[in-house]
């Protein structure tokens, strides 16, 4: 079978909804620990988004600057060229150059809240031998002081350069300053394949002889069904955070399968990863495990600087925004309620105002789309902000036109693929029998799905399966259970982004004489009558 073939058949998707119940947790934990620009490459993460959002590598040039074409699509600078096509913002045709690399700095937009710069690097090497780039320090000078800009680097094969997209927050506002900016160290990655030599069993060590990864500890292997789920400790550095993305890819002759990792959180510097592979017992007992990950390859030192100055002043005229009524149906059917739509020469946002709670259920899209005159967009969900001064939701788009007037444009949201996700502890509870360590099941009808639950002693814990036959279920998240009256959860334990269809809780030291009942607890499920259009 062709190698490629059985890699995409094999690599399961995100579960969305996970991710997104994650992200609200972790938002500010990883914004925390994001601290170079590595890290803003190997993510490619514009935004916070509410659900994973990957590169999407459009082959459609825009020309720029003179007739000059950059493929700006590539590295996700689509936005920030069209505004620069509109006369918003700034073209520069600046030239740094320094051990051998020349970088320009090709244009500037602001929006209010950031700043983009469009960045263009061309080496007197062989750039085709790495995977990946970046600038190891970036930063920003201007009247207000220093600050860190972040950004990613990708080869762009027509013209033979490396393209970027910076960021930084937006301290030009309306006004016109002069800054500083500064990339020092140009980084090249490559990707390395390692075959080790291990029985890929549960609680074993295994010597991988790399030095950025010296060991791998396999904590567990569970086989549900045909899926392989794998949780193992990666040896790292504590300045590592995962930036080299190491994870295991398993081969069996000519066949490769792949699986998406989750980095879950770990109290000292080791990487624990979870992966679940779409593989049977017999086909992860058969096959030979290799690590994938990437390394350092090449290290460029030098400093690459430019001086500039920016005015704000188009950039703040060309906003737009209108409040927006949300109609009872609309906020029936979505759970919230949208109070702005904002037009930013970067962006399309349609802010979020209230959202329901989960008793009564939260919902999430996997589709968002706006549409603009007679042109389709899709989007996404994302929030913004710290725990300060609180998060803001909202869906967010790029423009496929700029319009000098916004206000009589036409425009349609439209919210498809809704997946409901609840806790409602008022009704909903099956009592259970006094647990041994035989398994014992029960089941439970929840929203018109049937949920199983499996439920056992693994020493002095309970251990509680659920699962759910029905395709429209997706899934519980964690249950609730009471004891004598008294509610409690189980053990927190991080779950991996990728969904097995059997969550598995830890309940530790249960009263065995005690009345026990079960609850789902937060659960999934979609829900197509909640799909909605609304006119903006």
């Amino acid at each position: 079978m062709n190698q490629h073939i059985k890699k995409d058949k094999n690599t399961p998707q995100p579960d969305y909804d996970v991710m997104w119940s994650a992200i609200e947790n972790e938002v500010h934990h990883r914004q925390a620990k994001t601290q170079s620009s590595r890290s803003g490459m190997l993510h490619r993460i514009k935004a916070i988004p509410v659900g994973i959002a990957f590169s999407c590598f459009l082959l459609v040039a825009i020309p720029v600057f003179a007739s000059v074409t950059i493929d700006w699509d590539r590295m996700g600078g689509r936005n920030v060229a069209k505004a620069l096509q509109n006369g918003i913002g700034q073209q520069y045709d600046l030239q740094s150059s320094n051990a051998g690399v020349t970088m320009n700095l090709n244009g500037v937009v602001t929006d209010g809240e950031k700043m983009k710069m469009l960045i263009s690097l061309s080496a007197a090497i062989d750039l085709t031998q790495y995977t990946e780039f970046a600038t190891e320090t970036n930063t920003l000078i201007g009247p207000a002081g220093t600050a860190k800009v972040y950004g990613y680097l990708g080869y762009d094969p027509n013209n033979q350069k490396l393209l970027g997209v910076y960021e930084t927050p937006d301290t030009l506002k309306d006004d016109a300053k002069k800054y500083t900016f500064k990339a020092q160290n140009l980084i090249l990655y490559r990707d390395r394949d390692i075959p080790l030599a291990s029985k890929h069993e549960t609680e074993e060590t295994i010597v991988t002889e790399v030095a950025q990864y010296p060991t791998i500890h396999m904590q567990s292997v569970r086989h549900v069904g045909d899926q392989t789920i794998v949780r193992y400790k990666v040896a790292a550095s504590p300045t590592d955070l995962g930036r080299g993305n190491p994870h295991l890819i398993m081969h069996n002759h000519d066949n490769e399968w792949n699986a998406i990792p989750t980095i879950l959180p770990n109290e000292d510097s080791d990487l624990l990863i979870e992966q679940v592979f779409n593989m049977s017992e017999t086909e992860w007992k058969s096959s030979n495990l290799h690590l994938s990950y990437i390394e350092e390859a090449k290290r460029i030192e030098g400093t690459w600087t430019f001086d500039f100055k920016a005015d704000g002043k188009k950039a703040s005229e060309a906003m737009y925004s209108k409040s927006l009524n949300t109609s009872p149906e609309f906020q029936e059917r979505t759970g919230v309620s949208i109070d702005q739509l904002a037009i930013t020469p970067l962006d399309i946002q349609v802010h979020i105002n209230k959202e329901d709670s989960l008793s009564k259920g939260i919902v999430h899209y996997n589709t968002t789309e706006l549409i603009i005159g007679d042109q389709r967009v899709m989007g996404g969900r994302f929030l913004k902000g710290d725990q300060v001064e609180g998060y803001q939701h909202y869906f967010q788009f790029e423009s496929p036109v700029w319009y000098k007037d916004w206000s009589d444009v036409p425009m349609k949201l439209i919210l498809q693929d809704a997946v409901v996700e609840k806790r409602d502890t008022t009704k909903n509870w099956v009592t259970l029998h006094k647990p041994t360590t035989e398994k014992q099941q029960t089941k439970l009808q929840v929203e018109e799905f049937e949920i199983q639950f499996t439920y056992y002693m693994d020493g002095q814990n309970m251990i509680v399966e659920s699962s759910s036959t029905s395709p429209d279920f997706k899934g519980v998240n964690q249950t609730t259970l009471r004891i004598n009256g008294q509610e409690i959860v189980p053990e927190i334990t991080p779950k991996g982004m990728v969904s097995t269809g059997v969550n598995m809780d830890t309940y530790r030291n249960i009263p065995l004489d005690a009345t026990l009942e079960l609850n789902p607890g937060i659960y999934k499920y979609s829900d197509p009558s909640r799909n909605v259009e609304m006119k903006l």
